[in-house]
C-alpha cells in the first residue's frame, strides 16, 4: 500500500447523514425465510460491518441491496430515492459490490477489467464510438488515467497490463475493489474481502477501506474474520438467521453474550469453562 496517489471522487465525506437505508427488508424463496424485517441505515463516511454464522443472510442481504433480488417486503433507498431493482441502474445510482467469490476477466488485463468498471460513467454515444470522434477519443483517454490512478490507489500499478488470472489472490481482490471503484459509488459493499488473505495481506485490506472511506465512500463490509472486523469499522450489524441480532459500536456488540452464543454455540455463561445453571 504504498503507492497510493490522491484518487478524487467528488463527495466530500460529511459524516452522520443517512446515505443507505434499508428497512424492514424481507426475503422469501418459497417456503423458506432468508432475511426477515431487516433495517439499517448507513451514514456518509462511515463503515458497517455485517456478520454472522453461514447461512444468516448476509450475502442474500447484498443481494437485495445491489438489484439481483428483488424484496418480499421493504425498502431499499439511497439519499432518499429508492434503488431500481436493476444491478446496472443500482450501478449508476452510486452503489458498488465486490463478490465472495472473485469475479474478474480472467484473460482480460488488470488494466481491462477496471475500465470494464469505468463504462458505466463513459459518456459518449453511439456514433461517436462508431466514427472515433474527438470525444470518443477523449473519454477513452480519461477512461485509461482514472483506471492507472485505481490501480495505484490499490498498490497495483507494476501489473496492469499482466492478466488478471495471472495475479496472486490477495492482488485479485484488489484488483475486483479498484473495478468496483472505478464506478465512482457512494457506496461500496465489500463481501468477505479478507477471505484466503494471510495476516500482513488481512492488515493491508484494512489500510486500503480506510483509504476508501477517506475518499468519501461510504462502506459495508461482509467478513468472517470478526478481528478484522471489530478493528475497523464504525458499527457492526450481526444477523443471525436472517434477521438482526444485535447493532451497535463494535466494543458493545462483541461483548454482548447473545452474539457470543450466536457464534459459538454455547449460552454466554458457559463460554470459558463456565457452569450451566
Amino acid at each position: 500500500m504504498s503507492e497510493q496517489p490522491t484518487v478524487e471522487f467528488g463527495r466530500p465525506r460529511v459524516g452522520g447523514r443517512p446515505i443507505l437505508q434499508a428497512t424492514t427488508v424481507s426475503m422469501r424463496f418459497g417456503g423458506l425465510t432468508a432475511l426477515k424485517d431487516v433495517s439499517f441505515t448507513l451514514a456518509e463516511g462511515e463503515i458497517i460491518g455485517l456478520i454472522g454464522p453461514n447461512g444468516a443472510g448476509k450475502t442474500t442481504l447484498f443481494n437485495c441491496l445491489t438489484g439481483l433480488y428483488t424484496p418480499t417486503s421493504g425498502s431499499v433507498v439511497l439519499r432518499g430515492a429508492p434503488l431500481p431493482q436493476d444491478p446496472a441502474r443500482v450501478t449508476e445510482r452510486g452503489v458498488a459490490r465486490t463478490f465472495q467469490n472473485i469475479r474478474l476477466f480472467p484473460s482480460m488485463t488488470a488494466e481491462e477489467n477496471v475500465l470494464v468498471g469505468r463504462h458505466s460513467r463513459m459518456k459518449q454515444g453511439p456514433l461517436s464510438s462508431l466514427l472515433h470522434g474527438r470525444a470518443f477519443r477523449r473519454s477513452e483517454a480519461e477512461a485509461a488515467a482514472r483506471a492507472g490512478q485505481l490501480l495505484a490507489f490499490v498498490g497495483l500499478s507494476r501489473f496492469s497490463g499482466e492478466l488478471a488470472r495471472n495475479l496472486p489472490y490477495g492482488d485479485q481482490r484488489r484488483l475486483e475493489i479498484a473495478r468496483a471503484l472505478a464506478t465512482d459509488p457512494a457506496v461500496l459493499l465489500l463481501d468477505e474481502p479478507t477471505a484466503g488473505m494471510n495476516a500482513q495481506e488481512t492488515a493491508a485490506a484494512r489500510q486500503l477501506v480506510l483509504a476508501i472511506r477517506d475518499l468519501g465512500v461510504s462502506v459495508v463490509v461482509i467478513e468472517h474474520d470478526t478481528k478484522f472486523i471489530f478493528g475497523l469499522c464504525d458499527r457492526v450489524v450481526v444477523l443471525v438467521r436472517g434477521e438482526v441480532l444485535v447493532e451497535g459500536p463494535p466494543g458493545r456488540v462483541r461483548g454482548d453474550p447473545r452474539v457470543v452464543e450466536a457464534y459459538l454455540g454455547t449460552p454466554a455463561d458457559r463460554v470459558g469453562g463456565g457452569r450451566r445453571r
